[in-house]
């Protein structure tokens, strides 16, 4: 009988039935034997009854199991009280985060902005839209995608983006936003509901932080811009870089001619694969410089911001060709490595340390003295590597 008291006590604790459940079927067990050694914690009354007569009628645990839930109404109140502030106060903050992160979905551009509300595209034929934002002042980031179409972002000393978007939707109604949430500024849309999408865009030339544009399938065009952080990706196209200045300069291109013209920065990480890599005046402290499938030819006529360089240039499957400036001031560290072709090197005042026709290194005799340091290494396979 003590076994099934037990369990009937137990499905209580759990809340399984209720307490006039369990003094209903304590009382048709007709009593019980000694519940002295009973684990149940929730009434100390009822262990002393136990221990004092030996045994529980059912009256006794009916009394017990009322003590046992008036007990627990008492410790529920007590935490209700307790934790009430602390919902309060939980509730208010996600109240707060949640008005906040509406308004920032909300948020448009000035009242005189004419195109904030997005606009919805044709799937008959490709069309054109303009739009146009104020940037504000601070810190503010740029995002620029394309889908299978031309991007051309261009810099200029203004305060407004004015772009116009050539796009064909997959079905009617799809729509493009140029929106800013937060301090970004982008081009929104789902790339998934159209063919194509092409940009056209004059933008504030160093009013962003951080500056991103992106395309596949078209030519990319990146000009006058300055910014932290700047960052292009192309697949499937041409792409054009000049007169671009950031802390940090990345290009990722591939399937095209990767042309640059007058970047400079404190780091450069630009690789084209399966393509040609021409253009020069790229004054930048530290270059990573690939070109993977196709050929690397630059001219650099200056080395004008840093006192020391770090360049690190690769071709493969294609020649290597380089015109570096031979200024007083100037000292090259070059070490060059061409696996399956020869090395040329055309620089003068050159100390070489080693040269075996696959491998040169050399120093100028004036390095130690030098104003602007250059450590220039050089790799190249199945093409010539010529250094002028």
């Amino acid at each position: 009988m003590n076994e099934e008291k037990m369990k009937i006590l137990k499905m209580l604790e759990e809340g399984r039935i209720s307490a006039d459940d369990a003094a209903r079927l304590l009382e048709s067990l007709g009593g019980g034997e000694n519940k002295a050694s009973s684990q149940n914690s929730y009434s100390e009354r009822s262990s002393q009854q136990a221990a004092d007569k030996g045994h529980n009628s059912p009256t006794d645990d009916r009394r017990n199991l009322e003590n046992m839930a008036a007990d627990a109404a008492k410790k529920f109140g007590a935490f209700a009280k307790n934790m009430e502030p602390k919902l309060t106060k939980l509730t208010e903050v996600m109240a707060e985060k949640t008005i906040s992160v509406t308004d920032k979905i909300s948020k448009s551009f000035s009242s005189g902005t004419s195109y904030a509300k997005p606009v919805q595209f044709s799937s008959d034929s490709a069309s054109e839209q303009a739009f146009e934002a104020i940037v504000t002042p601070g810190y503010n980031e740029l995002n620029i995608m394309g889908t299978n179409g031309n991007v051309s972002i261009k810099g200029y000393n203004g305060d407004k983006i004015t772009a116009k978007v050539s796009a064909r939707a997959k079905s009617s109604g799809a729509k493009i936003e140029l929106m800013q949430l937060g301090s970004k500024y982008l081009l929104h849309y789902d790339e998934d509901l159209f063919d194509n999408v092409s940009v056209d865009a004059y933008v504030p030339e160093t009013m962003f932080s951080i500056i991103s544009i992106t395309t596949i399938n078209g030519s990319l065009e990146a000009t006058t811009l300055k910014a932290d952080s700047i960052t292009i990706t192309n697949s499937n196209g041409a792409t054009l870089l000049k007169n671009l200045r950031g802390n940090s300069i990345k290009a990722d291109c591939n399937n095209g001619r990767l042309e640059l013209n007058n970047i400079t920065g404190e780091n450069g990480s630009i690789e084209n694969f399966n393509g040609d890599i021409s253009g020069g005046d790229l004054d930048i402290a530290n270059l990573i410089l690939s070109g993977l499938n196709g050929s690397v030819s630059m001219i650099q006529p200056r080395f004008n911001n840093y006192s020391d360089y770090i360049w690190a240039i690769e071709a493969s499957n294609g020649r290597l060709s380089l015109n570096m400036p031979s200024d007083a001031g100037l000292g090259y560290h070059i070490k060059a490595n061409a696996a399956l072709s020869q090395i040329k090197i055309g620089l003068t005042g050159l100390n070489y340390i080693a040269n075996t026709g696959a491998y040169v290194e050399a120093k100028s005799i004036n390095y130690e003295s030098a104003a602007r340091k250059i450590k220039l290494s050089m790799e190249t396979s199945n093409g010539p590597l010529t250094l002028n």
